[in-house]
């Protein structure tokens, strides 16, 4: 019986089912068929694991979203994660290079997901800053980068941080010395050292520290067991050249300057030889330029040290810088070395005059308050003589006149005079005790004689400081008030100048207070070649910043002779420390150097030393300017009381010109009324002598 047409629609669907379901079978059992060799090598997977064994976290990165790629992420992520696999116990990140749209570079983000939403990968661009968000987060992880050579050199601008560790998977077949010029390159370019390259013969790594550095590219080494993985050297780094910035600053001086290569001298340059030598580094100077610290161009990239160190053509440097923000991240601090200040300097105030010298002895507001305590003394004692003769009165009225003018020894002129002239009598004799001038008539009351003996004990000392001091203030040269503060110095209205530019965002802080407002406004910038303390002193109107440690060094000489004045109050102040590139493998050595030797004070020490020498240098101005403070007084010194001589004998002659005049027309008038005239104290004269025995000589 032949089959019907539905018998043989059937067979014909049960052969195809049949060889589908083998077909699934075969494509779930040999996933290795669409997979790289090295993916399902397990001898290959357990140095992957060698690399990444103290990694808790591992990013991938995609150079793109081809099919291959896809698929290797997939098997490393799907089969690589179990109980055997090198993803065992970490997470994972996926990110892939994706160009700016629209033109707008595309952000970074990160995204916290399980496997399926691997594919919503985190993008970043080509540029170091929009990258660097995430990147500089994730600087200690391991990263697995599948790229080719092409491509591997658009990711290597930003993706390469010299701390972390990378293995990176090349499609290309490169020959060892090819691999060895590539991790080479990666190394004197980008910092980094622990990087493996895959496949090939084998997984390589650079060695930099292995060999003394006889060839170009160091030393490529087979990755074989978990001692072959690059590492850094505790203390001997075999010879390794240390690129090494260092130009004249405050604690490094340079020496030979005629000869192309320079010796320095100093703190710094201490440090440095220190750290190269315990270190075992071969010091290598890089030859300073006129732009010294570096500052930001146009552009956005820097000059000087902070260029070169952002481009990884030097190591350190060892000069102090300010730990402050330079605006550059590719810049990193040791340990703080030193403190120091921002000081800002101001020519010395002038000399005072030698006939002010005596003026000077005392301050203003002493002197008002010598003369305040006259007039209290003053007042104090016509107090006490009322009330003598209220008490008197009262007692007896007999001879009450002729027994208080006995008492109080006044003159024949003083007792008769009306009562303001005896108030102002009072006042004159309490002055004639207050300066210890010789006073003729004293008074006989006990009660007044204890006043004014009290009154002579306090004037006795401060006429004994007045006298002891005359001698200091002629042989020591005085000088006008400086200024001390940052208001005396808003309110002198001078100019700040500075010649380094990065002295005009940080010396006055911007909205702090007015006066450092109004100071900020003031600076400006000079290029100058020549010393601004030695402009200052000879200009005189301008003012200008330096660090307090030079005034003790460079600036020392201006200091010693009175050329210059620091103000007091210093606007800032910074810890200072030496500067190597980002992320350097060499930072956490050198720390470890610097600080043994701050902890057994060898620096404060060296920086001791250097200040001595430079006293000793300057020792001859010094000494010279010394002496020139203690002098012989001559006639010139003693102007002032000559002076005071000759204004006393000025209005003495006033005095005796008016006294004169008032006589003669006393006399003449007298003759005009009655031929007979007798002047006031005469008649005053013959009344006492006619009445009674009691006549005194006028005081």
């Amino acid at each position: 019986m032949l089959p019907s047409p539905w018998s043989s629609m059937l067979v014909v669907a049960v052969l195809v089912g049949v060889r589908l379901a083998q077909m699934s079978t075969m494509v779930e059992d040999e996933p290795d068929l669409y997979l790289p060799s090295w993916l399902t090598n397990d001898l290959i997977l357990a140095q992957i694991a060698t690399i990444f064994g103290r990694m808790t976290h591992i990013d991938f990165v995609l150079d793109d979203r081809s099919p291959d790629r896809v698929r290797q992420l997939d098997y490393i992520v799907r089969h690589l994660r179990d109980d055997s696999g090198f993803l065992r116990g970490k997470s994972i990140r996926i990110y892939q290079e994706q160009d700016g749209m629209d033109g707008v570079d595309s952000c970074a983000t990160v995204l916290d997901h399980d496997y399926g939403d691997e594919f919503d990968l985190i993008h970043w661009d080509r540029t170091y800053d929009s990258f660097a968000k995430i990147w500089g987060q994730n600087q200690f992880n391991g990263y697995l980068v599948f790229a080719n050579v092409f491509t591997f050199d658009r990711l290597v601008g930003c993706l390469l941080d010299p701390i972390g560790t990378y293995l990176i998977v090349m499609d290309d077949e490169m020959e060892p010395d090819e691999v060895g010029r590539l991790l080479a390159a990666i190394w004197e370019k980008d910092g980094s050292f622990q990087c493996s390259r895959w496949p090939g013969n084998g997984c390589s790594d650079m060695m930099p520290f292995l060999c003394g550095w006889g060839l170009a590219i160091g030393m490529l080494k087979e990755l074989n067991v978990s001692d072959d993985l690059p590492r850094l050297p505790n203390v001997n780094f075999d010879g390794y050249p240390l690129r090494i910035e260092i130009f004249w600053s405050t604690y490094t001086i340079p020496m030979n300057t005629s000869r192309p290569n320079r010796d320095f001298i100093g703190p710094d340059a201490e440090v440095g030889r220190t750290v190269t030598k315990f270190l075992n580094f071969t010091a290598v100077f890089i030859p300073p330029d006129n732009d010294n610290f570096g500052t930001q161009l146009p552009n956005g990239s820097f000059n000087g040290v902070i260029g070169r160190l952002a481009r990884r053509e030097s190591d350190v440097a060892f000069v102090g810088f300010f730990v402050k923000d330079y605006f550059s991240r590719d810049i990193e601090f040791t340990s703080g070395v030193y403190g120091d200040e921002l000081c800002c300097l101001v020519k010395k105030a002038s000399r005072i005059p030698e006939y002010l010298l005596p003026i000077t002895i005392f301050p203003s507001d002493l002197w008002g308050v010598l003369f305040l305590a006259g007039i209290i003394f003053s007042v104090i004692w016509v107090i006490i003589r009322g009330a003598i003769r209220i008490t008197a009165r009262v007692r007896n009225q007999r001879n009450q006149r002729q027994r208080l003018a006995e008492l109080f020894n006044l003159s024949n002129e003083t007792r008769d005079a009306p009562r303001y002239r005896k108030v102002i009598q009072i006042c004159v004799d309490t002055y004639i005790i207050w300066v210890s001038a010789p006073y003729r008539r004293f008074t006989h009351s006990g009660v007044e004689r204890l006043m004014l003996v009290g009154t002579m004990l306090v004037s006795v000392i401060f006429v004994s400081m007045f006298q002891s001091s005359l001698s200091s203030v002629f042989l020591n040269p005085v000088y006008y008030k400086d200024i001390d503060t940052l208001q005396q110095l808003d309110k002198s209205g001078m100019k700040i100048v500075v010649k380094y530019r990065g002295f005009m965002d940080d010396v006055f802080p911007a909205n702090n207070t007015p006066t450092m407002d109004a100071l900020r406004n003031k600076m400006a910038f000079e290029q100058y070649a020549g010393s601004m303390p030695g402009r200052v002193a000879r200009i005189g109107t301008i003012s200008t910043v330096t660090r307090k440690s030079t005034l003790s060094l460079d600036n020392a000489i201006y200091l010693s002779t009175n050329q210059l004045h620091m103000v007091r109050e210093c606007p800032r102040m910074y810890n200072l420390a030496y500067v190597v590139s980002r992320h350097s493998v060499f930072l956490e050595r050198i720390n470890t150097m610097v600080m043994r030797m701050f902890d057994g004070g060898l620096v404060d020490r060296w920086i001791s030393d250097m200040n001595y020498n430079f006293t000793i240098r300057d020792w001859e101005q010094i000494r010279a300017t010394l002496g020139s403070n203690f002098k012989i007084l001559t006639l010139v010194d003693m102007q002032f009381p000559f002076y005071l001589l000759a204004i006393g004998l000025c209005v003495s002659t006033v005095v005796f010109g008016a006294e004169l005049v008032h006589h003669r027309i006393g006399r003449a008038r007298g003759k005009s009324d009655g031929g007979i005239s007798f002047s006031s104290s005469e008649g005053k004269l013959a009344k006492n002598a006619s009445s009674n025995n009691y006549s005194y000589s006028q005081y």
